[in-house]
């Protein structure tokens, strides 16, 4: 199956989406900042990142920009961009600047698994066309 990055400074919450992911048969890695999460999809491919907006150090809309401004081929891995923002930075602002910036798909935290699995399924079937 496919191979998913997921991107989050929640260990618990990256750990709750792999499980789900690889219940259904795929191979997830997860990285809890997004230099890590940077670096890795520059060494590695992927076939998808899930990325949260919000984290320290480099964000997921920043994550999201030089991605793309490095590799913006059929080879760079679909993006899941999510969010449950902050007082100071609403998820609508955060993940409006994500699909700016080429996110193929929007999660609002909290999302439930299905809404999760019904984007990834979405993204590696239009990838695999």
């Amino acid at each position: 199956m496919a191979r998913i990055l997921v991107i989050d400074d929640v260990p618990a919450f990256t750990a709750l989406l792999r499980m789900t992911l690889e219940t259904r048969g795929h191979h997830v890695e997860e990285v809890h900042d997004g230099l890590s999460g940077l670096s890795m999809l520059e060494r590695e491919p992927f076939d998808l990142a899930i990325v949260d907006m919000m984290m320290p150090g480099l964000d997921g809309v920043e994550l999201i920009r030089r991605l793309r401004a490095r590799d913006a081929s059929d080879e760079a891995p679909a993006i899941i961009a999510m969010s449950g923002g902050t007082d100071e930075f609403p998820a609508a602002f955060s993940l409006t600047l994500s699909a700016m910036h080429g996110a193929d798909r929007l999660l609002y935290k909290p999302f439930d698994t299905s809404e999760l699995t019904a984007a990834v399924d979405e993204l590696l079937a239009a990838r695999a066309a």
